[in-house]
């Protein structure tokens, strides 16, 4: 996982929205959502709440 794979990940599991998380990275929300769907593709995750209890079970 990249560095910023990481932090979005990060933010994803406190909950924030792809336009939250673009506003605290100060990137736009449409580069949020293709590291989210990197992250969906490198987890087989097939929702976003799907990724996030993957991430979180380590």
């Amino acid at each position: 996982m990249t560095a910023r794979e990481r932090e979005v990940a990060a933010h994803l599991m406190e909950g924030l929205t792809s336009k939250e998380i673009g506003r605290v990275l100060t990137i736009s929300h449409r580069t949020v959502e293709i590291y989210r769907a990197r992250l969906l593709r490198k987890y087989k995750a097939s929702t976003t709440g799907d990724l996030v209890h993957k991430l979180m079970a380590g």
